[in-house]
């Protein structure tokens, strides 16, 4: 028995080799087509993994009212914009009388196409992330995700590059801001490996509100100052728009950096809040129900939930057609396979006045279908392997 199938082997090697092309259409068509339900259901497996895993991070978000999905994805998935309207101010309204913690996120900018994410340092405690090298201390300085520092080109510590302009034909732009990597953090399979972190008064400087510059007195550039003013303690310059901004990295924060106006009216998108309790959450829930209320606190599991009914309602539709479209292609291939067998009709027959048995052309056909099904099989497999690896983008594109 052994050496019958070794013959048939053999033999049914050497047919599907003779009519290559003819074998391997049928074992990739037969292999897409038995893979595609099955990497759907796997990739929407992982997707649904991955984004109550993120949204797990947050118990509560804190933002301005307008869109739930551009909250949810522009401060725990990076990848939309929230509405403008929250400021440092609004974050006492969640913190007081000690119900929860909060931690800012400022989104929005980018350097070399990646996004740059302004935070706290609680941020990394509360995501359970550790970096090589330290985290940022100072104006200017980021850490930088696993997967952000390879698209940089393999940053490590002790390396700058500059953020992206905010509109290369907006002339009173904000100007890029030169970074100093000060870590790397470890992967963590999240949207933190695709992000540049940098604290709140680094992205505020990106935004304009802060900068340095020389005194108007000793710049030499012309119409740095534009008037005098007369004080008590004397004479002062007036600086004009002329005088040079420095947006390059300094070492610690240089004594001449300043924001204009205070800090408890800048901006940021969003906050993750960490209740204390579950009595607490009930309480900071019923707090932004009004109908004039101008912020929104919502539980970003729920939200994630209602969307991954949405994504599964898709899926299943798209499955079952996939399944259909596998199960009528599986009736083709078997067709076809059937047909190349009457006509080779001659090829068994010389088999046959050769000395094989019916027995023995059976097995040899039967071999050559298992090693079609065989490849088809791997291919099933190769797709069901990379199907969790696109599971980001199924996000990106829920993030629209």
């Amino acid at each position: 028995m052994i050496a019958l199938l070794r013959h048939s082997s053999y033999i049914a090697a050497r047919s599907l080799r003779h009519s290559w092309k003819r074998s391997a259409l049928l074992a990739i068509v037969l292999g897409v087509s038995l893979g595609l339900p099955v990497a759907l259901t796997t990739l929407l497996a992982q997707a649904s993994t991955d984004m109550r895993a993120r949204a797990a991070v947050s118990p509560l978000l804190l933002g301005a009212r307008g869109s739930e999905a551009d909250l949810v994805f522009g401060t725990l998935f990076f990848a939309a914009q929230p509405a403008r309207g929250l400021a440092i101010r609004d974050l006492a309204r969640v913190e007081a009388e000690s119900l929860a913690t909060t931690i800012p996120i400022a989104v929005g900018a980018t350097a070399r196409k990646t996004p740059v994410v302004g935070t706290t340092i609680d941020y990394f405690a509360a995501t359970a992330q550790t970096a090589r090298g330290r985290m940022f201390a100072t104006i200017g300085e980021c850490v930088v995700g696993a997967n952000a520092a390879r698209a940089l080109g393999g940053v490590n510590p002790g390396d700058r590059f500059f953020t992206d302009p905010a509109s290369l034909s907006d002339l009173a732009g904000v100007f890029p801001l030169e970074l100093t990597v000060t870590g790397v953090l470890a992967p963590t399979q999240s949207p933190d490996d695709d992000a540049i972190f940098v604290d709140l008064r680094t992205m505020w400087t990106i935004r304009g509100l802060g900068h340095r510059h020389d005194e108007p007195a000793q710049s030499a550039t012309p119409g740095a100052v534009i008037g005098t003013v007369a004080t008590a303690s004397g004479d002062h310059k007036i600086a004009g728009e002329a005088l040079p901004i420095a947006r390059a990295a300094a070492e610690g924060v240089a004594s001449d950096f300043h924001f204009h106006g205070s800090t408890d009216d800048f901006p940021i998108d969003g906050a993750i809040v960490r209740p204390v309790d579950a009595k607490a959450q009930a309480i900071l829930l019923g707090r932004f129900t009004g109908t004039d209320e101008r912020l929104q606190l919502m539980r970003p599991d729920l939200f994630t939930e209602r969307v991954l009914e949405r994504i599964f309602g898709v899926g299943r539709v798209l499955g079952a057609v996939a399944g259909a479209i596998a199960l009528l292609v599986a009736l083709v291939a078997t067709s076809t396979f059937a047909l190349s067998i009457r006509l080779r009709a001659d090829e068994l027959a010389l088999m046959r006045r050769l000395g094989a048995s019916r027995g023995r052309v059976a097995v040899f056909l039967a071999t050559e279908a298992a090693i079609l099904l065989g490849g088809a099989l791997a291919i099933t497999a190769a797709c069901t392997v990379v199907a969790p690896l696109l599971a980001p983008l199924v996000m990106r594109v829920a993030a629209g």
